[in-house]
């Protein structure tokens, strides 16, 4: 999320292109006035300037799609795409928030592999893995959300039920708390965890751990794609 001020005719310009979806890729303009709240009058000035620049095309029934200019700026992001770039700055900023070690993993068939890694600030802290480590799934918070969420993101999600949390399940001296990222379509991107001793890991500290983490999974979501619609709102200013 980003608290820099928007102009409001991109932003309503950018909420009729959110309303197209896989499930429903033409819609009508009643349709767009419901899913986006805008008048008719609003989204057709704004559908004007869209067709003008090829980003929605209507179809000979009166209805819309998106046009084919956005698939050059696809072809753009794949070009440029590196997920480090948006995963390591998310996880430097949770150790900075949290002081404990944030790591990102992914799933491969039956296993969880650490793919970028950022260690915690306290003198006792998590070493237990390190990126590229490749770990059969377990009981661990990177394990239940890697399981979990496989099928990906395919209905609105609330805060609580993005958390998975793990207190001496894999090593009885660790614990760690798991969220999962989301991207273009609902595809599972992997896992953010936070972790550390688990002597530390009271339930007052993964309550105040639980906010941090989920905001920064939904934040790195966006960014990779997510729906909104899908996706709670975050907290944090």
């Amino acid at each position: 999320m980003t608290s820099k001020p928007g102009v409001a005719a991109v932003d309503r310009a950018m909420d009729i292109l959110e309303a197209f979806r896989r499930g429903k890729p033409v819609l009508t303009l009643a349709e767009i006035a419901r899913l986006t709240g805008l008048y008719k009058s609003t989204i057709l000035r704004l559908l004007g300037s869209l067709e003008r620049y090829g980003f929605v095309w209507q179809r000979a029934d009166g209805s819309y799609q998106l046009g084919a200019s956005l698939l050059s700026f696809a072809a753009v992001f794949q070009d440029s795409f590196d997920l480090r770039q948006f995963v390591d700055p998310v996880l430097q900023q949770l150790v900075t928030e949290t002081s404990e070690s944030a790591t990102f993993y992914i799933r491969d068939g039956g296993n969880q592999v650490c793919l970028f890694r950022v260690d915690g600030r306290h003198l006792v802290r998590d070493y237990s893995v390190r990126p590229g480590a490749r770990i059969e799934l377990n009981k661990g918070a990177a394990s239940m959300t890697l399981i979990a969420f496989t099928d990906g993101l395919r209905g609105p999600l609330t805060r609580e039920s993005m958390v998975s949390v793990s207190v001496g399940n894999v090593d009885m001296e660790m614990a760690a708390l798991g969220v999962p990222v989301f991207g273009a379509d609902g595809a599972l991107q992997g896992a953010i965890t936070v972790s550390g001793p688990s002597q530390r890991f009271t339930a007052e500290h993964i309550a105040k751990l639980s906010p941090v983490v989920v905001d920064a999974a939904i934040t790195l979501s966006l960014r990779l794609g997510a729906s909104p619609a899908l996706l709670p709102p975050v907290l944090a200013a």
